[in-house]
Parts: structure tokens; sequence; C-alpha cells
């Protein structure tokens, strides 16, 4: 089963205008279409290809040419499909922090490294400054964990660029850009529902195994492509070394994923999944 991007409403992505670390202005827009993101500001470059900064700089970076059409949104963000002289691409394009509803996010935080005390501060304390840096560090945080996770063997987008609060990754889909579905919007027969599960389960195994937690897994954030398990949507990933969250987070991730397979008609023990993510991770390190 595949989603026709014509299915898809443009006009229901909710993506926002974006907060830079040091933009003086904060002006919400409210949602945007891939129409209004490519489309020529009054006054600007006449050089630049997208009404977005941030989309413009990766431009010409040489990452982005153009902008197809909307693949997916969600709570922090909106991806869709793009261009470059590669192919595809997927561009992620995130709302900004003071309208989307994912703002609590202490337990994900705990332990990254940000360097500079003022502004941690700043975002504990939820200043205009601190949203900013608050922002600009959460998006910079998928991209470095989507890098870890794909040099570690996970079957992940490759991470190909990041500027400001736009990020590029490998597109996962067909070659006239169709886009892979979720394995909560299939179907699947036994057999292949079961085989998503073993490499779902083996997925997670490499991510623990990585020093990380997903800390979202589930069929929602698992592409079902060529047979192949995807995992996608990497902003709360956590490491067993720095948070003190990561085991109840890894305790989560296992029943989200046996749960949501039950859609599957597949039942099972989480307890021993969990055994099994542990033995084959050999979490005993962390």
């Amino acid at each position: 089963m595949k989603i026709p991007l014509n299915q898809l409403e443009e006009e229901d992505l909710e993506v926002q205008n974006f907060v830079k670390l040091k933009t003086k202005k904060h002006k919400l827009t409210g949602k945007q279409s891939v129409k209004q993101l490519v489309s020529q500001a009054e006054n600007s470059d006449p050089n630049s290809k997208f009404a977005n900064a941030d989309l413009n700089a990766l431009s010409k970076m040489g990452f982005l040419d153009e902008l197809i059409s909307g693949i997916k949104t969600g709570k922090e963000g909106s991806v869709f499909l793009g261009r470059n002289a590669e192919g595809f691409v997927a561009v992620k394009v995130y709302t900004d922090l003071r309208v989307r509803s994912f703002r609590r996010d202490e337990s994900y935080r705990e332990g990254r490294f940000i360097g500079d005390s003022r502004i941690e501060r700043a975002i504990e304390q939820g200043s205009q400054k601190g949203l900013a840096a608050h922002q600009i560090l959460w998006v910079q945080e998928e991209f470095r964990q989507m890098k870890h996770l794909y040099e570690h063997g996970v079957n992940v987008p490759k991470a190909i660029a990041v500027n400001g609060i736009s990020l590029i990754m490998e597109f996962i889909g067909d070659e006239e850009g169709t886009p892979a579905a979720r394995i909560s919007d299939l179907k699947m027969e036994k057999e292949e529902a079961e085989e998503a599960f073993r490499q779902s389960v083996l997925n997670l195994e490499r991510i623990v195994r990585s020093g990380r937690v997903h800390g979202d897994y589930s069929t929602f954030n698992i592409l079902w492509h060529n047979e192949k398990a995807v995992v996608i949507d990497f902003p709360q990933v956590m490491e067993f070394k720095n948070n003190r969250n990561a085991d109840a987070f890894l305790r989560r991730d296992v029943h989200s994923l046996c749960k949501s397979f039950r859609k599957q008609g597949l039942n099972s023990d989480e307890l021993n999944i969990l055994r099994e993510v542990r033995a084959g991770a050999r979490l005993s390190q962390y």
C-alpha cells in the first residue's frame, strides 16, 4: 500500500516561519503550503528560490533545488518531497516551538550538552532567546542522532544537511516520488507483519547497542519500503550514559512497538522482547 502525493492536502501541513538563534524578529505566519514556501517575498533576493531563509541557504549550498509536494505533517514539523542534482530528497521543516504541541521535553533533553550556561538558563526560563536556541538545538540533535544511528547500522534515512530548523535527508520511496508508507498505515499479511516486526526489533536492538533510546518507537515511526523496516523521527533520541530516564523510555518503546503491531494481528511477549533487546545490545555496559 502506498500513499499518492495527490491525496495529501498541502494546506493542512502545519509549517511555520522559523526563529533563528540570533534573530530579533519573532513573527509567526501560521500554516504554509509548498506554494508559499517557494514563492518570492516582496523585495527579496532575486537569486533566492524560496521564501524560507533556511531553505535558501540549503539551496545555495547545493542541497536543494526545488520543493515538489508535502509528504506528512507531525507534532514537531512537516516533511516535503524535494529534489536536488542527485534526485529526490525529504525536507523536514520544523514547526515553531511556541505553537507546536510538543513543548515539554525536559525528560528527553536531560544530559544533552549545550556548552553555554546563559543559553541553557534561557531555555529553562522559556525566554524568546531561549526558545530560539531550544529550536535550533532540537533540530541539530535530530541531525546528529540520525547520523550516529546510520553509522551504527540502524536502517534510517541518511542525514544530508541541516540549516536553522530545516533538515534534508534521504527520501524513502519509489523512483516516481511516491513516499513509503508507515507500517501503521498498512494492513499486512501475517508473514509480512512478522518480518516487519522482526526487523523492527532488530533495529531497536541496534539503536540500544549504539548507546541510544529512540523515545517514540512504534509503527507510526517505522516505514515499510522494499520489504525493509526504516526508522524515522529522532529529535527525542537520548543517550543511556547521559540520561537517567533512558531505561524507562526503552521499556516504553518496547511496549509501544508491541502494542502498535497488534493492529497487524501480532501478539508478542513484551518482557521477552525487552530481554532480547537488552541481551543483544549488551545493555549492561551502560
